[in-house]
């Protein structure tokens, strides 16, 4: 494992400190850094023929289709502080509701009705982002990417049903929200009798490596009861089975799990998340199956029940963790390694690129 040290097992901090303290400056480090990658801040079906407001990393966005593609502005008119997200889109002009100027898709100001025919001040623009739309959300990048946006290659296979779930907003951190979502060892708890059994919680042992800029794991034997809302279908009721889960990280708020299901169907979950401050996190949802597909509606619905379940299952536990950032020191709370060593190496890499992209 690469970056910085791993504490022992036994090690409660460094120092003296508690555990669980938060580093301030390395939290707010990590915070800024966070405005070097792509983050999805709405599915993109829901950006129509109006302006919408986002928020990213505590940036008020707006978007809007113009010219044919997504733009990302400031939601901010130059002129006296309206946001332009309650304006219109008049062509390929996005106008503030306010006085009417309207901005090209560049963000330059086009046009001052007040004024028609004046000459426009040269100030008179908006502050532009970077913004794509990709796999079935709006992603914005605040500053120059670090890595490509994530992949989601059963989007493209025809066999596969994709399936959006709701949006919804935890009071948590992007990072304490992903490192839930990649562990496995809660399984036996939190999902007793749906991921996992609590008379069975050991952790089988697994490796983790970096490729580009996704962390990759894959775990082995996880058994599962057929006659969970996700396994209808595939086996008979009374019968279970054992897979693999294979874990896709892009880094730093973005998931793919692939999971190989009996008879060589297959199932994944697309996941990312949306850091609106440093302890709000939206996060987006695609459910991907090629089996049930008789009658997809009704199986559309039985998978968006048990996203629910297991979303609703976290949300209680994810959600009353402190402090809601995940501590930039490792040593701040205790490893188990083996057990730990995705939430070791997600972390570890969090901190190297802090550190790269906003040195102390």
């Amino acid at each position: 494992m690469s970056g910085a040290a791993v504490p022992s097992e036994h090690t409660s901090g460094q120092g003296g400190s508690a555990a669980n303290e938060l580093d301030q400056a390395g939290e707010e480090r990590l915070y800024r850094a966070m405005r070097h990658f792509w983050h999805p801040v709405m599915y993109a079906d829901d950006l129509v023929d109006k302006p919408e407001a986002v928020v990213l990393l505590g940036e008020q966005l707006v978007l809007a289709r113009l010219g044919g593609e997504v733009r990302c502005f400031s939601d901010l008119c130059v002129h006296r502080g309206t946001p332009l997200s309650i304006g219109s889109i008049d062509g390929d002009q996005l106008r503030c509701a306010y006085h009417g100027w309207t901005y090209g898709t560049d963000g330059v100001c086009t046009a001052i009705p007040s004024r028609f025919g004046a000459r426009i001040p040269s100030r008179a623009r908006l502050s532009v982002y970077q913004v794509a739309e990709r796999h079935g959300l709006i992603w914005v990048c605040l500053e120059d990417p670090v890595f490509p946006l994530p992949e989601f290659p059963e989007e493209d296979m025809d066999r596969f049903r994709i399936t959006r779930a709701p949006a919804y907003d935890w009071e948590t951190s992007t990072h304490r929200r992903i490192e839930n979502y990649i562990d496995v060892s809660h399984f036996a708890w939190i999902h007793d009798g749906v991921l996992g059994d609590h008379n069975q919680p050991e952790v089988n042992d697994y490796e983790v490596a970096r490729h580009g800029g996704e962390l990759r794991y894959v775990y082995q034997g996880q058994e599962e009861s057929a006659d969970i809302l996700k396994n209808e279908g595939l086996l008979d009721s009374e019968e279970s089975f054992v897979s693999e889960l294979q874990y896709r990280i892009f880094m730093p708020g973005t998931v793919l799990l692939q999971q190989p299901m009996p008879n060589g169907h297959g199932y994944a979950l697309f996941f990312g998340t949306c850091p609106i401050g440093p302890k709000t996190t939206r996060n987006f949802t695609f459910l991907a199956r090629d089996y049930d597909l008789d009658d997809p509606e009704a199986a559309d619905q039985k998978m968006l029940e048990y996203n629910d379940l297991v979303v609703n299952q976290d949300h209680p536990v994810v959600v009353a963790q402190r402090p809601e950032e995940l501590p930039f020191d490792l040593t701040a709370e205790l490893h188990i390694r083996g057990v730990d060593r995705v939430s070791i190496e997600y972390r570890q890499w969090l901190i190297q690129l802090t550190n790269e992209l906003v040195p102390a």
